[in-house]
């Protein structure tokens, strides 16, 4: 009789769990299989990972990381899905694998001339997006043979995914520390050999590999665990707390409206994991919308309430994304936090239709809403991995058009975006290249401080004050702010006057540093020394003494200040505060 570890698939079905006790056989071949597969994967990321190896091997450019991506997703993927050996959908899951992580590498990777110019992060972000919304689906239809499963049992098998997934990566570290214990330990009892055994890369790849992929599967027969349930808990405490936070976020947004207060930057990144938060423990409280209320009836309005509000922030995201293209241009991280905000919008939109229609039997939407919204997210990650939606196309195009708006600088920062942008980028900066301006320009590092006006052509002499000495701008006078005043477009504003600042009946020289964005302004003072030559001659020359700073409460009143500075308006105080002078 074939020994096996023996599985229970339970389907929920309205709003009961019932036991739909379908036993599969997890057989000794499985755990053979999985074993080879785990020490494939292992060795391929030893080699993957190795610099030096993977130079020695020479793959061509396009295909340097199709192996790591090959071994980080087929036995995962395998460790997920696998029931049976004798099943054909399972292969046929496999293969469909193998021809996307295929493609994604090429779309992503293909245009790379040289293996140091690859780049596997993007692809591994996508695949992993795009397996992690796919598994339940394909999980499901393998246990079941249901190829629309109800929305239920779908989030429980995304969280149950997650959560085996995680403790899996655990369980390969412990297996992997062990091992590092092992060769340890070896080596302080003079068993060099074994020691060296243990020691070593590839061992403690294959020991993570076999770890995460037996413990993966092994847990998936073993433990049978309501996830859903617990993080819905959870969620029941938090999702409070982000309804309130979204409330006072908004009612801050339209008092400072109201007043003309100014409003700080508009972090896109930010709104968009605040409606990520938010939709993700909204699904967790109300799941497929079956069980009853969560929350008592006054809070559960609230929660409503609050879901309609997210309109506001989906708005927020996508206007502050549009407002940075309209100021520079699409780029590739604009690209796709374009459509992650278009489908989270999408989402809030449908949720508070749902709310707005149904009120407090919204949740019995949720399923209908949830499973259109992933099949549609997973389309769309194929489409942006296509060309359908050339992102590095239109990237180059909107950086052009720029260009010619005078949007952009041109400078080394934008050789290397157009470089990133693959053959259509390189296409771009052959042409810019012809311009001799653009060709020295692009060389320029956007960091470089290079002034493009003296101070004596920026400085503004107070009105009434003697010009200042010549021999105080044969020195070649400088201090920290001086370089903003410089720049073309600036709104800095540099201001000199003559002063006897310490009493001592000579005039010093004074330079004061205007910035209308700051709530202060800084004053710097000269005073003329004379210094005898090694000829023996005498020679003046102006030291920095002293620096002032100038606080106002209000810019408006540092606006009135400066002006009145400018007309020479000032008196001279004695400091409150001592110079402190360190004795010998």
């Amino acid at each position: 009789m074939n020994k096996g570890i023996y599985v229970t698939f339970f389907t929920d079905q309205g709003s009961g769990m019932k036991n739909a006790t379908q036993q599969t056989s997890f057989s000794r071949y499985i755990y053979l299989f999985i074993i080879v597969m785990a020490i494939l994967q292992g060795v391929v990321l030893y080699a993957s990972a190795d610099y030096t190896l993977r130079n020695y091997i020479g793959l061509p450019a396009p295909v340097v990381y199709l192996p790591m991506l090959l071994a980080i997703f087929v036995p995962s993927v395998s460790s997920y899905l696998v029931t049976t050996l004798k099943s054909v959908p399972f292969y046929l899951f496999l293969a469909c694998a193998v021809l996307l992580i295929v493609w994604i590498n090429f779309w992503y990777g293909g245009e790379a001339k040289l293996a140091s110019e690859s780049n596997s992060f993007t692809a591994i972000v996508m695949l992993t997006l795009l397996f992690f919304f796919l598994l339940p689906w394909l999980q499901l239809r393998l246990s079941t043979g249901v190829r629309n499963p109800d929305y239920l049992s779908l989030i429980n098998s995304y969280i149950r995914n997650a959560v085996l997934g995680v403790l899996a990566c655990v369980i390969g570290g412990i297996v992997a520390g062990i091992v590092k214990l092992a060769g340890f330990l070896f080596g302080i009892v003079n068993l060099t050999y074994l020691s060296e055994i243990f020691d070593n890369a590839l061992i403690y790849w294959v020991g993570f590999c076999l770890g995460f992929n037996i413990s993966l599967v092994f847990m998936r027969s073993a433990f049978d665990f309501q996830a859903g349930k617990i993080a819905g808990y959870v969620a029941q405490v938090l999702l409070p707390v982000l309804n309130i936070i979204a409330v006072i976020f908004i009612a801050g947004l339209i008092f400072s409206a109201g007043t003309g207060a100014r409003i700080g930057g508009l972090d896109s990144f930010t709104m968009l994991w605040f409606l990520i938060l938010n939709i993700i423990l909204l699904n967790l409280v109300y799941g497929a919308g079956s069980e009853p209320l969560r929350f008592r009836s006054w809070l559960n309005h609230f929660v409503l309430f609050s879901i309609v509000l997210l309109n506001i922030f989906s708005v927020l995201s996508l206007y502050g994304i549009l407002t940075r293209v309209n100021q520079y241009s699409w780029s590739m991280s604009r690209l796709y936090a374009f459509s992650l905000a278009l489908f989270l919008t999408a989402i809030i939109l449908a949720y508070s239709i749902a709310v707005l229609c149904r009120r407090s039997n919204w949740a019995g939407l949720l399923g209908t809403i949830n499973k259109t919204g992933i099949l549609v997210l997973i389309a769309g990650i194929l489409v942006i991995s296509s060309p359908l939606a050339d992102f590095n196309r239109i990237s180059v195009n909107s950086l052009m058009s720029a260009i010619s708006d005078g949007k952009i600088k041109i400078n080394s920062d934008l050789k290397y975006r157009l470089e990133s942008l693959g053959r259509r980028g390189e296409a771009a900066l052959a042409t810019l290249s012809t311009d001799p301006q653009y060709k020295i320009d692009l060389e320029k590092s956007p960091y470089e401080r290079q002034e493009t006006r003296t101070l004596k052509e920026v400085l503004v002499i107070a009105k009434n004050s003697p010009a200042l000495p010549d021999s105080w701008w044969t020195g070649k006078p400088d201090f920290p702010d001086s370089w903003y005043c410089k720049q073309e477009k600036t709104e800095s504003e540099c201001l000199g006057f003559m002063a006897d600042v310490n009493k001592d009946g000579e005039n010093d020289v004074v330079v004061c540093y205007y910035e209308p964005r700051i709530s202060s302004f800084s004053c710097y003072v000269w005073q003329r020394i004379t210094v005898v030559t090694e000829e023996g001659t005498e020679t003046d020359e102006w030291q920095r003494v002293d620096s002032q700073e100038s606080k106002f409460m209000s810019s408006e009143v540092r606006q009135n200040n400066w002006e009145a500075l400018k007309e020479g308006r000032f008196s001279l105080k004695p400091k409150e505060w001592q110079q402190i002078d360190v004795q010998e």
